[in-house]
């Protein structure tokens, strides 16, 4: 069964049902409860990062130069969170590779093991501020996968639903085009991501070139190549963009990328928030988000588990158990 449509319009009206106040004046959308929702989201990921990681987990690649020791973090990183760093080895010439990974180590114990020698591949590595250091040198060109926590994307409002798709000639239809959407070149305005109206994932990064009503026609040579560190395409062909899909403007996504009791959290944080603002009474708001928060951090609970087992050895490469020889007597 597909999940329902959700968008961050649905996150804003509820937070403004459950605080019983329809007045813009007292509580902006712009100021006051978009910017708590995303308070919200940062905390709901802290909570997801140290409880149960998987969902925000992902992996991304960088390269090390021989003689080269530090590296910087990749900006796409929550809270500088490496998890797991490995070296890529290529396999003879085919296109396999072996994945070693590199043991972490405490700063203070990188003199141990930074001997001013050169290490045939990459052993240990530490993090100083926003850097990698990669002890001892690596002898030569690697490359490297590292397993981080993402960064939550920041939740903005949708600019229109797609409604019709015309690829060829690179437009879509929307629903209703938002107000926020502008043809000026040089204004970030112009550059809309293409939300999964299902997921909240980002398919792709886009430049408007005109609007003729809820008809959006987007740029094949985008003004820019990147903006935000988003890669901007010139194609819907490029783009898997479905009907119902979202355009949101490009700081960030307009559908959660949670439903329940995420969402809930979400909301009920920016609910005690902006009541303690006003000046009501918020400790029996901050109360209800108590217990929605003990659900956000029992998300993994029912789920498949896995055995913390680390392979350290290179001697052991076999994914077959040892064979204990026993006798009866």
């Amino acid at each position: 069964m597909a999940k329902l449509l959700y968008t961050v319009d649905n996150l804003v009206d509820e937070v403004r049902q459950q605080l019983d106040e329809l007045n813009q004046d007292s509580v902006s959308t712009s100021g006051d409860i978009l910017p708590s929702l995303n308070r919200a989201s940062d905390y709901a990921f802290d909570i997801l990062a140290r409880k149960y990681p998987e969902p925000i987990l992902k992996y991304s690649f960088m390269d090390f130069t021989s003689g080269v020791t530090e590296y910087d973090i990749p900006e796409s990183v929550f809270e500088d969170r490496i998890l797991k760093l490995e070296t890529v080895l290529p396999v003879g010439t085919s296109n396999l590779a072996n994945y070693v990974e590199i043991q972490r180590i405490s700063y203070s114990d990188v003199g141990n093991y930074d001997t001013g020698t050169i290490s045939s591949f990459p052993r240990y590595y530490c993090i100083i501020g926003r850097k990698l250091m990669i002890v001892p040198q690596p002898s030569g060109e690697y490359q490297a996968r590292v397993w981080q926590i993402r960064n939550p994307e920041k939740l903005v409002l949708p600019q229109g639903r797609v409604t019709l798709l015309n690829s060829p000639n690179n437009y879509v239809i929307l629903d209703a085009a938002g107000s926020d959407l502008t043809t000026q070149s040089d204004s970030l305005k112009s550059y809309v991501n293409v939300v999964d109206g299902q997921t909240g994932e980002i398919k792709g990064t886009l430049q408007i070139s005109s609007i003729n009503s809820n008809k959006v026609t987007f740029r094949t040579v985008p003004t820019r190549s990147t903006v935000l560190n988003r890669e901007v395409g010139g194609s819907l062909a490029d783009i898997a963009i479905e009907q119902d899909d979202y355009l949101c403007g490009v700081e960030g996504i307009c559908v959660p990328y949670f439903g329940t009791p995420t969402s809930n959290f979400l909301i009920q944080y920016a609910v005690a928030e902006i009541t303690r603002k006003l000046g009501g009474q918020a400790s029996t708001e901050e109360q209800i988000l108590d217990k929605f928060e003990k659900q956000v951090e029992k998300t993994w609970v029912g789920r498949q588990t896995s055995l913390r087992v680390k392979k350290r050895s290179g001697s052991w490469n076999s994914p077959i158990r040892p064979y204990i020889r026993t006798s009866l007597k």
